[in-house]
């Protein structure tokens, strides 16, 4: 019995009424039985208490029952919706409400879960929208910390490019994409390798934020280099080279190694371009029979050193060198002969003089030497070793008095023999002139009067190309080369009548 009670307020209610209810029935049963006993005889006095008996045991049955109803309908119903309300808000149906039947306590009771309900859906709701504006704010810092990220890409994609178009020198180049690249990654050493077009290596040629030592390193393509991102700088199929970068703190995070892959991207169109560059000032620059520098080569370096022999008061001496018979080498052999002639001549006076110096072919047959701070005792000496080594070559001439190739050499010295860079050119071609009435195989150096032989026709070529240079006028040189061809026919058919 105790269990169903204590589940109950509708039974504790009835035990706690009926229960002293109950007990004053007994008594008042007892007294009844006392008083008819006293009061009346015996037999009549047991109908009589049996009678009254029944009639307080009915009084008492309906005043429970009414009890009952009342707890019922007033307390235990109520109190079950209320105890059915909370059960469904525990369950999160905040919006249900409890119906409030009574002024009463009960009454009170539900109307303050209600608006405990009420406060809390509130609370709910307002709990559901601030979690949507934190998720849409979170949405938006990571829209926007997307958007930096790009804005800083962008950035410094930009910068780089804008200072990979501020040169054309390899040199320069490499090491802005090293210096680049580096700023862009933050504590990463960077290294920018180029691919070796001979041999296919990878050489190191700049590096950011590590051991400057490693210039130089060559690196095969296939070589494992752990802890190491490489990003490939191709132009096309062509492979321009590699940029390789090491961070001690991790691996590079997405956003770094696609600025590395963009920033490899720009550096192999720059680089390639001041590849095609230098290879094209170098063809400008070097006679493609030789190897070696050209005209315009010579006279370019030649007037850089006349400006500083001026500046620091030193002399410079210039010397012409002649294959001596060389149009008969040609004919006894093959013109393929004389081209090859001519380069190992090219070869040999480049191997003779100092590295200082410069060895250029002048034109046919006729080589420039341009000996830097070179006195005419200098000039005398240096020019001997060359005539020296190529008799010593000991190269078959058929075509030769002598049976070998010799070569004839005149020289002139800045300022003795001439100011000016075309009259001093002149002056060395005069010496050679001299040199070959003089019966070939010798050294002559500039003396006055030389210049103004009879026999001797100025070479006005040489002057236009000297004037040319110094007004950087390629296109005024050309014409001058154009008018002088014909001075030039018949100057050395003037030194091989000598």
């Amino acid at each position: 019995m105790a269990g169903p009670i204590r589940g109950s307020i509708g039974r504790k209610l009835l035990v706690a009424v009926g229960g002293p209810v109950l007990v004053l029935v007994g008594v008042a049963a007892l007294w009844l039985r006392h008083e008819t006993h006293l009061r009346a005889p015996a037999a009549a006095a047991a109908p009589l208490y049996h009678s009254a008996l029944v009639a307080l045991l009915v009084l008492a049955a309906a005043m429970a029952a009414a009890h009952l109803t009342v707890v019922h309908v007033l307390v235990e119903r109520p109190l079950r919706r209320l105890a059915q309300g909370m059960r469904r808000a525990r369950e999160g149906d905040f919006l249900h409400r409890v119906p409030v039947e009574s002024e009463d306590e009960l009454g009170a009771v539900a109307s303050t879960f209600n608006e405990t309900l009420a406060a809390i859906t509130d609370l709910h709701v307002r709990r559901i929208e601030d979690a949507a504006s934190i998720a849409s704010m979170q949405r938006e810092l990571a829209l926007k910390a997307e958007l930096e990220r790009h804005v800083r890409e962008l950035t410094t994609l930009a910068e780089t490019a804008r200072t990979l178009a501020a040169t054309l020198d390899l040199d320069e180049l490499v090491g802005a994409v090293a210096a680049r690249a580096g700023a862009a990654l933050g504590d990463a050493e960077v290294e920018v390798l180029l691919a070796d077009e001979a041999t296919s290596e990878l050489v190191v040629r700049a590096v950011s934020g590590g051991d400057a030592g490693a210039v130089g390193t060559r690196l095969r393509p296939d070589d494992a280099r752990p802890g190491w991102t490489t990003a490939q700088m191709m132009r096309g199929d062509e492979r321009v080279g590699a940029l390789a970068v090491r961070r001690p703190s991790g691996a590079l995070a997405e956003d770094e190694a696609r600025v590395l892959e963009a920033i490899a991207g720009q550096a192999a169109v720059a680089i390639a371009n001041a590849r095609l560059l230098a290879r094209m000032i170098r063809l400008s620059r070097t006679d493609p029979l030789t190897g070696i520098p050209n005209r315009r080569s010579l006279f370019a370096r030649l007037e850089t050193e006349l400006e500083r022999s001026a500046r620091f008061d030193h002399a410079t001496a210039v010397l012409l060198v002649d294959v001596d018979h060389f149009e008969r080498y040609g004919e006894a052999l093959s013109h393929g002969a004389a081209d090859a002639l001519l380069r190992e001549i090219a070869a040999l006076l480049a191997t003779a003089v100092r590295r200082v110096d410069l060895v250029a072919r002048y034109r046919g047959e006729e080589f420039a030497v341009v000996l830097a701070r070179a006195d005419r005792a200098a000039a005398a000496g240096a020019a001997e070793k060359l005539r020296a080594a190529i008799a010593a070559a000991g190269i078959p001439n058929p075509g030769a008095p002598s049976g070998r190739v010799t070569i004839s050499i005149g020289t002139a010295v800045f300022p003795d023999d001439a100011t000016e860079m075309g009259e001093l050119v002149d002056c060395a071609d005069a010496a050679l002139f001299a040199a070959k009435r003089a019966g070939r195989d010798v050294v002559r150096a500039h003396e006055s009067g030389m210049r103004t032989h009879p026999g001797r026709k100025r070479d006005a070529r040489t002057t236009a190309d000297a004037e040319a240079a110094g007004a950087n006028a390629p296109d005024a040189r050309g014409e001058a080369e154009a008018r002088a061809q014909g001075a030039e026919r018949a100057t050395k058919a003037a030194r091989e009548r000598a």
